[in-house]
């Protein structure tokens, strides 16, 4: 299973960056409207939660392997269709990737990494959560559907958003977000309470996620925007979560699931805590 998921994980991570650079690319001057691109994503995303939720409640999980195999089928084939991006010399690339090098690319960078990290009890161990609580797969289902629904809410948005609300307020909410989200997650068991911490998944995802993308394209010169997403997604999504995984996966023996969330709760406030000094202290204007 390790070697398997090596695979796969080596193919697949990369076509991420490719896609978030060549959208702000397509996009051109309206960048702040990405989130209308990236809401088919969270469109699927329900579809599947709310689809295999069900069926896992009546066939098995193993329903689930033969599904990833087909999906990924697919994207192989549909990625044919993805148009080439333009290319850039090797100057100019080199210039640009030494903007990844600077402090507020550094600091927004590890702030974000630190953001993933809390996110790692909610994407390793929220559906155990909630099954250690007493719920049902379909309603495991229904959270994870909620959440997502939550964030097409601002994607559709996004322009509107981001013309009245700056990167770094919308960062620090979206820090705050998670901060409430994973502490209600620890301390409350009610389906109510659990229903309206996924709805914080709007800031905590939605916004965050976008708001990351704008920043690294504003941080990163044109032609080293592709690795500026790139080293992005690998040192938030992929670093970030995997040792988010591993921190949870170690301690979850010794503080339980709720235990996790209060957890991730303190890993959030501190990223918020940091990002907001660092803001203060490397913020060289307003910035919209």
């Amino acid at each position: 299973m390790a070697v398997i998921t090596v695979a796969y994980g080596t193919f697949y991570a990369p076509i991420i960056s490719f896609l978030e650079a060549f959208t702000m690319e397509a996009l051109g001057r309206e960048k702040k409207s990405y989130g209308r691109i990236r809401v088919w994503g969270s469109l699927s995303f329900i579809s599947a939660v709310l689809v295999f939720g069900r069926l896992i409640d009546v066939f098995s999980y193993r329903l689930i392997i033969a599904a990833i195999l087909a999906g990924s089928l697919m994207l192989a084939l549909i990625s044919f269709s993805v148009p080439p991006a333009r290319g850039a010399d090797k100057a100019r690339f080199a210039r640009g990737a030494g903007a990844l090098l600077q402090r507020r690319s550094l600091a927004f960078i590890f702030c974000a990494f630190l953001m993933l990290v809390s996110h790692g009890a909610y994407y390793g161990f929220f559906s155990i959560h909630l099954e250690q609580l007493g719920y049902s797969n379909t309603f495991i289902g229904l959270s994870w559907a909620l959440a997502s629904a939550a964030e097409i809410v601002v994607m559709l948005f996004s322009n509107a958003l981001f013309s009245r609300i700056c990167l770094e307020r919308a960062i620090g909410l979206a820090f705050a977000a998670a901060v409430l989200r994973w502490a209600v997650l620890g301390w409350v068991a009610s389906s109510a309470g659990i229903l309206l911490a996924q709805g914080l998944h709007a800031l905590t995802y939605g916004v965050f996620h976008m708001a990351s993308i704008l920043t690294i394209d504003r941080l990163v010169p044109a032609a080293a925007k592709t690795l500026g997403q790139a080293v992005n997604n690998a040192l938030t999504y992929g670093l970030g979560l995997m040792v988010g995984f591993f921190l949870n996966g170690a301690l979850f023996g010794i503080i339980g699931s709720a235990g996790l969330f209060k957890l991730s709760s303190l890993i959030a406030l501190a990223g918020g805590v940091l990002w907001v000094w660092t803001q203060r202290t490397t913020r060289p204007g307003a910035d919209r």
